[in-house]
C-alpha cells in the first residue's frame, strides 16, 4: 500500500510540473507588452529624434556673436545663441541628414583683445539621439556624441583665433534608413 501511495504521490508530482511548464496564457505569448507579441526590438525605425546641445562660456558671449545654423531637411533654420547653453530637439523621417554650423565674431562694441584673460569651450557640443515608430513609440534607447575642451587664455589671443574663423564649426551627420549614424 505504501509503495502504491508512494508511485500515486510522485505520478501526480510529475503532472503537475508537466503542466505547469506548458500552460500559459495570452500575456505570456507577448512578453507582457502590449503589441502583440512584437518586442522593442523588432519594431521598424521610422523617424529619429536629435537632441543638439552647444556650450558657450560667459566669457565668449560677452565678447562674440555666435549664429548657429542648422537643418534637419526641412530647410535651414538660424539661431543666435545668447546663453551659456543652446539646445535644440530635432524629430524627423528616417533616412536624414542634418547640419548644424556654429559662426563665430566679433563683437563691434566690445575689446576682447583688452581682457587680460577670457575662458571659451572650444567646440563644445553633445548630440544624443534615439529612433522611434511611426505610432511614435521609442524604438532604441539613446546613443549620443560629444566634444568637450575648455581653457582660459589671454583676450588678444582668442580675438586673433575668433578673426581667424577658428571657432567655427560645420557638423553634418546623416542616418540610413535603420537610424545607424554612417
Amino acid at each position: 500500500m505504501k509503495s502504491f501511495f508512494l508511485k500515486s504521490g510522485l505520478l501526480m508530482m510529475a503532472m503537475g510540473m508537466s503542466l505547469a511548464f506548458v500552460s500559459c496564457d495570452d500575456e505570456d505569448l507577448n512578453n507582457g507588452d502590449d503589441n502583440g507579441g512584437q518586442n522593442n526590438a523588432e519594431k521598424t525605425a521610422a523617424a529619429i529624434v536629435v537632441e543638439y546641445t552647444v556650450l558657450e562660456t560667459a566669457d565668449f558671449l560677452e565678447y562674440c556673436d555666435i549664429v548657429l545654423e542648422y537643418n534637419d531637411g526641412s530647410g535651414a533654420k538660424t539661431d543666435t545663441i545668447t546663453a551659456t547653453e543652446w539646445k535644440k530637439t530635432l524629430t524627423t523621417a528616417l533616412p536624414c541628414k542634418f547640419t548644424f554650423n556654429k559662426t563665430v565674431t566679433l563683437k563691434a562694441d566690445k575689446d576682447m583683445a583688452a581682457a587680460e584673460k577670457v575662458s571659451y569651450h572650444q567646440n563644445v557640443y553633445h548630440l544624443n539621439y534615439y529612433l522611434i515608430d511611426a505610432d511614435g513609440a521609442t524604438v532604441s534607447t539613446g546613443e549620443g556624441l560629444s566634444h568637450t575642451g575648455n581653457g582660459t587664455a589671454a583676450g588678444s589671443k582668442i580675438a586673433a583665433s575668433v578673426a581667424e574663423g577658428r571657432f567655427n564649426t560645420a557638423k553634418t551627420y546623416e542616418f540610413d534608413a535603420e537610424g545607424k549614424l554612417k
